[in-house]
């Protein structure tokens, strides 16, 4: 006896065992059920840009650092378009929007427009620091004054007001950290030893802002605007807290919508194909208590629902559907021919158990391959994916087995004419399916080449991309936002840059203060057709405005001294003055410089070479004098890109090598398995082809596609070669083997693909485009696959296995 033979006769003793047992197995794993959904509460949604990198990846380290020393840089960016802002009613209004926006919005840190604008200016004995509306002008003449400030004011202009002044923008810091505890309640806060209360005890690690306080202020923030609203106060809302926060609101109403998309599909094709109501309701519980499973093992390891993972529920709802029904497929056909319900599920275990775990444990490894991800989302979606498609499996040979071994069945009445079964509609079509690829195998062999090697030397016009943006319907609120911020206000992004000096009171020398200056000037040259840098604020620009206000508020004086002690001097003046801005730019010491410099929110690909262009600049004007430090949202989408190119290059060389050799060891046959490998490939190919002729970019969720789809792809191939190999011994004929393989398996193939090709079509009523191409494209590979598995498959199978014998 065989090691298959073996295992198929153990699967035959575990359906003996788990029907005289499926009282006690049904509770025991209700319960284990139960202890998941009490674990569900906990699950959190993490949108934020920073999420993507793993906590310990080191750029994430320096950008919490940077987060916990200047605060978040992460913020909500609105700008209010009219003919002219510099009029009475406009501004009117505009202080009304600022002053409502302060009182009113949680978890903020300070808003800021032209209403409280810095306004830096020098008397004969005093520095004067106020903001630059602090009064509305009650005439013309004053209103003339105010608007000439603000127009020859350098930091105003693109951060505030566009060179037309048609534009003002008001930008709102949010908080640094949370306000919550880990169950989402306020934080209590300590009291001393006076039975005062105290700031939260700074012994413990603070957490930052949180996901659900990042989508309340932006939700409050649209409430408010809504108001304002009008034909000559045209409001737009950005700013990545705002991007992030649409792209959660995204993740859960879609995903709620995929959960029942998958469900109603699945249950009119599992009715079409069992035609009983068991059929469609036992395999649903098995998937529903797989997906609660998932969801709750997410929770106890704190993994968050994100971007990505978003499509975790729905996926696995459409990927463990298939084991379901191959075994259903086998149990109800020969639940029909015997009248036996023990003897049925007896049979279809041991004929599909082997298969099924096998199918599983590939499909789990294509998974699996994505846990080694330099990107957190994508390993969380590799490791529980592939984990819930175990717990599928187990549900499937365990629990499935035990619901149809305590349900009423009737078995159906089959026609036989001549002591044959008559062939169904789809029986005729596998037949003929069988033919052709036993009749013409090598042209079938020969157009795929040709098809495959088209496909390879196409692949190399594929385009890497990570937009979040462009995730959203063109004609997106936000999209709209952020692209005319990005046109009239030169950016709406931002890059930091820290300058450290590694000494005390360091930024009080010149030659680092002008090398922070000519630097920041050396970047604004910086173009393409894609990218520049659109401005640049740094304690520089205070010293300059306080440097000009102190001699006469000449503008000839708006330069830095070259005095260290002036420099300090001026520096605690403007301390002095009440404005608490320069503690945006440096730290307490003055030994660490920040500079904030403005970008438009571009494709990630493009911020490498951006990037890389200002590193250049910053070696060249800091080099041996401080240490430079480039974090924030852009450098971390450079990374995020970088990550995602190298990490889904190593997830297809690990999926394909480690479902290569289950393959080996299902078959038992190194070059019919190495062969049967190609199939699994080809629609891959296929699939860069279709993505090249249509222009569409290989961003993380296209990425995949390709060891989602190996690992879909292999499971009918195991289905296939499993069945054709016993057909193939028992007959000797490789016909044969085919034709019954087609009639067996075949059936379960085509419904599983139909199946699972829906289940991600699902996909593309999505409201994000990334979620749309990869439901679509991942639909198209398993079409495509199983295409593959009943022509090209055969084929091989005819040509390599020498038997001429015909079909009978």
């Amino acid at each position: 006896m065989s090691w298959k033979q073996k295992i198929e006769h153990n699967f035959e003793k575990l359906s003996d065992f788990i029907f005289d047992n499926r009282i006690k197995i049904i509770v025991v794993i209700f319960i284990i059920i139960i202890a998941f959904i009490s674990q569900m509460k906990y699950l959190t949604v993490d949108t934020s840009t920073e999420g993507f990198l793993h906590k310990n990846d080191p750029l994430r380290i320096e950008y919490d650092k940077f987060r916990e020393q200047f605060g978040r840089d992460e913020k909500i960016l609105i700008a209010i378009q009219s003919k002219d802002i510099f009029t009475l009613k406009f501004l009117t209004k505009l202080n009304k929007l600022h002053r409502e926006l302060e009182n009113n919005l949680p978890y903020i840190k300070e808003v800021n427009s032209l209403i409280n604008a810095r306004n830096t200016r020098g008397t004969i004995d005093s520095l004067i620091v106020d903001d630059l509306f602090e009064q509305l002008p009650k005439n013309q003449k004053a209103l003339e004054f105010k608007k000439q400030l603000a127009k020859n004011n350098p930091l105003f202009r693109d951060l505030l007001i566009d060179e037309a002044g048609t534009i003002t923008t008001i930008i709102i810091d949010t908080a640094t950290y949370t306000s919550l505890d880990k169950n989402g309640n306020p934080l209590v806060e300590d009291e001393d030893e006076f039975g005062d209360e105290n700031t939260i005890n700074s012994n413990e690690k603070k957490e930052f802002l949180s996901d659900w306080e990042n989508a309340q202020i932006v939700a409050k923030t649209n409430e408010i605007v809504t108001k304002y609203q009008s034909e000559d106060f045209k409001i737009l809302v950005s700013g990545t807290a705002v991007i992030n926060a649409e792209l959660k609101a995204s993740v859960t109403s879609d995903m709620q919508k995929f959960i029942k998309l998958v469900l109603i599909v699945m249950s009119i094709f599992l009715a079409l194909m069992f035609r009983r109501i068991s059929g469609v309701v036992l395999p649903l519980i098995a998937v529903l208590f797989t997906i609660i499973s998932t969801l709750g093992l997410m929770a106890i390891f704190k993994a968050p629902i994100t971007v990505v993972t978003q499509i975790l529920p729905s996926f696995l709802l459409a990927v463990t559907i298939g084991a379901s029904i191959h075994l259903l497929a086998i149990f109800f056909k020969e639940f029909n021919l015997t009248k036996d319900k023990k003897q049925a599920l007896r049979y279809a275990m041991g004929h599909s158990g082997l298969a099924i775990v096998m199918t599983s444990l590939t499909t789990a490894s294509g998974l699996w391959s994505f846990s080694f991800s330099q990107l957190a989302p994508v390993a969380d979606l590799g490791k529980f994916a592939s984990a819930g498609v175990l717990v599928g499996l187990i549900f499937t040979l365990i629990l499935l087995p035990a619901f149809l071994s305590l349900v009423r069945l009737k078995p159906k009445n089959i026609k036989i004419v001549n002591n044959q079964e008559v062939h169904t509609f789809m029986d005729k079509l596998l037949i003929k399916i069988a033919n052709i690829s036993v009749t013409y195998p090598k042209r079938i062999i020969l157009i795929t080449t040709i098809i495959i090697i088209i496909s390879i030397s196409i692949v190399s016009q594929l385009r890497f991309s990570h937009k979040p943006i462009v995730w959203f319907n063109k004609n997106h609120p936000v999209r709209l936002a952020t692209n005319l911020i990005d046109d009239k206000m030169k950016g709406s992004v931002t890059l930091e840059v820290i300058i450290d000096t590694k000494k005390e009171n360091g930024l009080y020398e010149p030659t680092i203060l002008n090398a922070i200056d000519n630097f920041s000037k050396d970047i604004l040259t910086i173009k393409s057709d894609k990218f520049f840098v659109g401005k640049t604020l740094s304690v520089v620009d205070i010293i300059k405005e306080t440097n000009k206000a102190l001699n006469e508020n000449k503008k000839e004086a708006y330069i830095i001294p070259q005095d260290k002690n002036l420099i300090a001097q001026e520096l605690l003046l403007f301390e002095n003055s009440g404005s608490d801005d320069l503690e945006d730019f440096v730290d307490s010491r003055f030994s660490k410089a920040r500079i904030t410099v403005k970008l438009p929110y571009i494709d990630a690909m493009d911020y490498i070479a951006l990037l890389n262009k200002i590193n250049q600049k910053a070696d060249k004007y800091f080099k041996n004098q401080a240490k430079i430090t480039t974090t924030g949202i852009s450098n971390l989408l450079s990374r995020i890109m970088k990550a995602a190119i190298y990490s889904s290059a190593f997830s297809y060389i690990l999926a394909l090598i480690l479902i290569t050799i289950m393959m080996l060891i299902l078959i038992g046959n190194i070059k019919i398995g190495l062969v049967s490998m190609i199939p699994n490939i080809s629609p891959i190919l296929v699939v860069t082809t279709i993505m090249v002729i249509f222009d569409i970019p290989l961003d993380m969720f296209v990425m995949l596609i390709g060891a989602i789809a190996i690992g879909l792809a292999v499971d009918d191939t195991v289905h296939f070669m499993h069945n054709f190999r016993r057909y193939e011994l028992h007959y000797n004929n490789v016909n044969k083997a085919i034709k019954m393989t087609l009639l067996t398996t075949g059936r379960a193939m085509i419904v599983t693909t139909i199946v699972l090709s829906f289940g991600f079509f699902v996909f593309m009523g999505a409201s994000m485009d990334n979620i749309f191409n990869f439901g679509l494209l991942t639909g198209t590979a398993i079409i495509i696959a199983v295409l593959a598995d009943f022509f090209l498959v055969p084929a091989i199978m005819k040509t390599i296995i020498t038997n001429k014998q015909d079909i009978q």
